[in-house]
This record gives structure tokens, sequence and C-alpha cells, in this order.
């Protein structure tokens, strides 16, 4: 996996308690920007052509489209039932921002369930290990109400996502 200079700067991939992860190098505060997710795009139709790995790795970027991060940070980002981040779009960027401070050596983590829209089938079991843990990752639609609710107020979830 090639980091650009900012990401080497900034973030480790390492070990973490589901393979690899994202780690912070520094410290980061509530609403900054951690790294951009860069790939290859591919259309609804060609996800389904995908191996599972790369399918699962996939970042709904709009209606019809996907980014596959394949071989860069993007793919490491593993999912927590107590996220410290979250997916953002700005214009034509997907962000992972913080929502709370990461603080050193901590794993960089988001809700997959917030990237996950109404059309899609995707679901998986949980191993987060967060007391928070839900057990299955489900599209955001699916969640409890109270935390639809948590997530739309605190800006979680993109509006795209919410959109479809």
């Amino acid at each position: 996996m090639k980091l650009s200079a900012k990401e080497k700067k900034n973030l480790v991939v390492k070990e973490s308690r589901n393979g690899k992860g994202i780690f912070a190098k520094r410290e980061f505060i509530k609403d900054e920007v951690v790294f951009e997710v860069t790939g290859v795009f591919v259309s609804g139709d060609e996800d389904e052509d995908l191996d599972e790995q790369t399918r699962s790795n996939t970042y709904r970027y709009d209606a019809d489209r996907y980014i596959s991060p394949a071989g860069k940070i993007g793919d490491m980002l593993n999912h927590s039932c107590n996220p410290n981040a979250k997916v953002s779009k700005e214009g034509d960027k997907l962000l992972v921002c913080a929502v709370k401070k990461i603080s050193v050596d901590r794993e960089v983590t988001i809700d997959y369930s917030t990237i996950i829209a109404a059309d899609d089938s995707w679901t998986m079991k949980c191993n987060c290990g967060s007391v928070k843990c839900r057990g299955k990752i489900v599209p955001f639609k699916r969640l409890p109400k109270e935390l639809k609710v948590l997530y739309k107020k605190h800006n979680i979830v993109p509006s795209h996502i919410l959109e479809i």
C-alpha cells in the first residue's frame, strides 16, 4: 500500500482488532480532515462483479457510483459501532473527518452503516469490540431510531446517503 507524504506524516497502517487498520500518528481535533478517500469509480452494476473483499471496501459516492480504494489508505478503514470519524462528501471529494478528538495511536474508525444507503443490500457481522456493539452492520435506514436521530443531529451521515 502506498501512502501519500501527508498520509505518512499523520497516519500509519498497522495490525488492529480486525486485521489491519489506520492509526493516528498525531492528534486530530473534532471536524478535522483525517484523509481523503481516493480510488477508482465503479457503477452499481460493476460493483456486483467485484470480488467480495474489494466490494466490501467500496464507499458509496452517489446514487449510481461507488469508490473502490483498493491499494490506498481508505481500504484499511475499519468499522466501529462507537466511531471517532465519519465520511463527509465535500464537492467532489469524500473525506474522512474526526467526529471527536482522535488521540495519537488510536485507530481511526467509522460506522459503516453511515455509508450504506437504503438501496444497498450489504450487511456484515460486527466484531468491533465496542460496548455499544450492535452485532451486525446494516444500511443506515435499518439502524435503531435513536441512533439515526443522534447521527443526523451530529451530521455523521453523508447527505447523499440520506437522499438515496
